[in-house]
């Protein structure tokens, strides 16, 4: 086997080691939470927190109702016990019985205003909720599908690298080096095809001396783009 078919298929593995490779970053960059999902997080995060507000000023709400109604008992009790014999302290009692009955009723008011707001928010807060686990449900599946492709990349590299190994072995230390520096010259293609009088990586016509050259089983580069030539 001459050196250009060496380095030829050595190129060939590279290729699919690089394609590999990339394959395999999308597959763990794809195993990140889209934002997508981010998102719905967040929007769940912050129907939760606007709940829970809600929620807290009702109970306030409700507290604050509840001492004024045990107010408003004790000031009746009062009112109607007999003890208070003053008229005009009873005039008061009266007074603030009222004063704490219009209180109690304008707080059950907005009671009930907050909790048909609570009511709306826990509403927001569920759908949220459920956007979020079906988007994690869809994430999660697809990230199984990605972890047994994440694996058998893995192994297939692994054999790749052995197998790139095996071929660089076959080539001369010379042709290697002139292999390596073509790679990162030439963006991964140092070895070209040649097909009739043609290189077909830059399609220019080939001299006869070159092409003659390469079928001997010389190392020789293209006249145009000065890639290593491999007889196909």
């Amino acid at each position: 086997m001459s050196q250009a078919q060496v380095l030829y298929d050595l190129q060939q593995i590279d290729s699919e080691i690089r394609a590999k490779k990339q394959r395999l970053g999308e597959v763990l960059r794809l195993q990140k939470e889209p934002p997508a999902l981010v998102a719905a997080r967040e929007a769940s995060q912050a129907a939760e927190a606007e709940l829970h507000h809600w929620r807290a000023r009702h109970n306030d709400l409700t507290l604050e109702i509840a001492g004024v109604a045990d107010k408003a008992k004790r000031s009746e009790e009062r009112l109607y016990s007999g003890v208070v014999k003053n008229p005009k302290e009873l005039n008061d009692l009266q007074h603030e019985v009222e004063a704490l009955g219009r209180r109690r009723a304008g707080l059950e008011d907005e009671s009930l205003k907050m909790m048909m707001a609570v009511d709306e928010r826990q509403t927001t807060a569920q759908t949220a909720m459920a956007e979020v686990e079906r988007l994690a449900g869809e994430f999660n599946a697809a990230v199984a599908t990605l972890k047994v492709e994440q694996q058998s990349l893995g192994v297939h590299l692994s054999k790749l690298i052995e197998k790139r190994g095996r071929q660089a072995a076959l080539a001369q230390p010379a042709a290697l080096k002139s292999y390596d520096q073509l790679i990162q010259e030439k963006r991964g293609l140092a070895v070209a095809g040649l097909r009739g009088s043609k290189c077909q990586a830059c399609q220019m016509t080939l001299s006869n001396a070159t092409i003659r050259a390469a079928d001997e089983g010389k190392l020789v580069r293209c006249d145009s783009c000065g890639r290593i030539l491999c007889p196909l």
